[in-house]
């Protein structure tokens, strides 16, 4: 069940695209997972992102698991403005995740003149393997984030429960 997308194109295709689902493992005894996935942009069409990947690239996705407790850290760490970082490995394969809120100072213009106030701004990275994948969310896109994992929790419990 896809919970949260967001994608992140610019005219460079540098960009990324990142969502959050829960998994479908029903096998799974500790019931389903939260699962973060990006992607890098493949190109720029007619003035649009394009992050269909070619069958078989490499590089191009990641897919991160994430379990409960993490999940929460990541939700106190976006409402208290605390970094959050995590390290994953499985055989040969290594991922971190990182998460650090900040802000950036916005000029506006007003009667009064020129107004700079700060705006929150939230960096998401993943490193697999020595492959980097980022993007920054706005205020409004990082408190999705937040809801998004609250739904995932409930789903889990409610999930335990009528197990």
């Amino acid at each position: 069940m896809n919970l949260f997308s967001i994608y992140k194109p610019n005219k460079k295709s540098t960009g990324h695209a990142m969502s959050l689902h829960i998994s479908k493992d029903e096998k799974n005894a500790k019931g389903p997972s939260l699962m973060l996935e990006m992607v890098k942009q493949s190109g720029w069409v007619n003035g649009r992102g394009v992050f269909k990947q070619p069958e078989g690239a490499k590089g191009v996705k990641t897919i991160v698991k994430l379990n409960e407790a993490e999940s929460g850290d990541i939700i106190y760490s976006l409402e208290k403005n605390k970094s959050f970082s995590a390290f994953h490995k499985f055989g040969d394969s290594s991922k971190q995740v990182k998460i650090v809120p900040g802000g950036v100072d916005r000029k506006t213009k007003s009667k009064e003149g020129e107004v700079v106030e700060t705006v929150r701004r939230v960096s998401i990275g993943v490193t697999d393997g020595g492959v980097s994948f980022y993007l920054f969310l706005e205020a409004g896109e990082s408190q999705l984030l937040i809801e998004a994992i609250r739904f995932y929790l409930n789903h889990l419990f409610h999930n335990r429960n009528n197990a």
